[in-house]
């Protein structure tokens, strides 16, 4: 809402990468996967709005120094830019967690503290004209696919310095709850992966439980 206040009545006056670097994750190799270790971010870990962090892939520690420039945290937002969800994007919430991204998800360079940058980039993804854009450059071939370039090439509104920061500042709380929400949902979720098939099996016992 406030977005559309402050910028609905400009035009497209520039694009993405006037305001950021959109960079695609680290192609690890297949060989690195393991079953525990570091966790790395895929397509299929991004829901709209939400990164599934129960979904990821693993790779040993030593493979940190490798992708170092693809470790991600609190603020920081990731794209799919290929198959069926192509466009779709999430902010990554607090962890205590290292994460790092794959290939063919593109990473939003916003800074040292992502989240001070986050409000307008991510509002901006939210506009129709702007996510439609990129959904429709990356169709034309079997696989849609789009690239780091094509991203950042999508015409937005660019308004002043000055405008754009006063518009994170304004924002940045609000976005600050969001990812801390997030994190809460998502150790509730892996607190309910581990309950439930203890209470399935009768290993964990609420029977005397008095409600």
């Amino acid at each position: 809402m406030l977005y559309a206040t402050q910028f609905a009545s400009l035009g497209r006056n520039g694009c993405i990468g006037d305001y950021c670097l959109v960079k695609s994750g680290f192609a690890f190799k297949s060989s690195w996967w393991t079953h525990n270790g570091i966790k790395v971010i895929k397509i299929g870990s991004i829901n709209q709005d939400n990164l599934n962090l129960l979904e990821c892939s693993y790779v040993d520690e030593d493979k940190i120094e490798k992708a170092t420039d693809f470790k991600v945290g609190a603020g920081d937002l990731l794209i799919a830019m290929t198959g069926a969800t192509i466009g779709k994007f999430a902010m990554v919430p607090y962890s205590s967690e290292i994460l790092l991204v794959n290939q063919r998800v593109g990473k939003f360079f916003l800074g040292d503290n992502p989240v001070e940058k986050l409000p307008f980039i991510y509002c901006t993804l939210k506009q129709p004209e702007v996510y439609y854009e990129i959904v429709n450059r990356g169709q034309g071939s079997a696989q849609p696919n789009i690239s780091a370039s094509d991203i950042m090439s999508i015409p937005c509104v660019i308004p002043s310095k000055e405008t754009i920061n006063e518009f994170n500042d304004t924002a940045q709380p609000l976005f600050d709850l969001i990812i801390s929400n997030q994190r809460e949902n998502q150790q509730l979720s892996e607190l309910r992966d581990s309950l439930l098939p203890k209470l399935m099996s009768g290993e964990v016992d609420v029977s005397k439980i008095d409600l």
